[in-house]
């Protein structure tokens, strides 16, 4: 985060004064936007820091109907404390589902969570059986030293890099669109190889 200390100074000050925070923001197409962010919580997920907030189109826009919104930090442009814009956090807000598990901070993608269901082969077994990844994780034995663990996910995005993460050892089982989007991404990555 070299070159951001304004910027996590300006999110810092946000988030204990209350204070939103103008914004100018590279979003992970290169585009860069802008708005009013008003800062709850920031997070360490894998080395990245990242800024959990509601995101406003404008400084007076109501708190409590924005969005929830996650930046990562070194996308940020510019940070700008507004000290005349004070906010409170709504107390319906549930920033925890953002961090909830060990796939870092997602927003959920549909109003209902992922039932994922994901297989592992009798090599990782214990690494799979020994750690919580999602509180609602569920674990279960099967025949060669295999396991299968269950979770409800509020966004796939992260899963699918997860389970990719692990190579021959994991297989996706559901949901379907947990299987496509992994398969697509081995597909891609299998057709940067020539054939042999």
């Amino acid at each position: 985060h070299e070159g951001k200390d304004d910027v996590i100074n300006a999110i810092q000050s946000g988030i204990v004064r209350g204070w939103l925070v103008r914004y100018r923001y590279g979003d992970a197409r290169g585009r860069t936007r802008s708005g009013y962010l008003a800062p709850f919580r920031l997070a360490m997920y894998r080395h990245g820091l990242y800024a959990i907030g509601a995101r406003l189109k404008a400084a007076t826009d109501s708190i409590a109907d924005a969005p929830l919104a996650v930046f990562a930090i070194e996308r940020f442009e510019e940070a700008e404390n507004l000290k005349e814009h004070t906010f409170q956090i709504p107390a319906d807000t549930k920033v925890r589902d953002v961090l909830t598990g060990a796939f870092g901070p997602h927003l959920p993608d549909r109003a209902e969570p992922h039932q994922v269901v994901v297989q592992f082969s009798a090599e990782k077994a214990h690494l799979v059986s020994s750690r919580e990844w999602h509180p609602t994780q569920e674990v279960t034995k099967l025949a060669q030293g295999r396991v299968r663990l269950t979770f409800l996910a509020p966004s796939l995005a992260p899963i699918v890099s997860w389970v990719l993460e692990w190579g021959p050892h994991a297989r996706a089982i559901a949901p379907s669109a947990l299987v496509k989007q992994v398969v697509h991404e081995l597909d891609a990555a299998r057709s940067q190889y020539p054939a042999s």
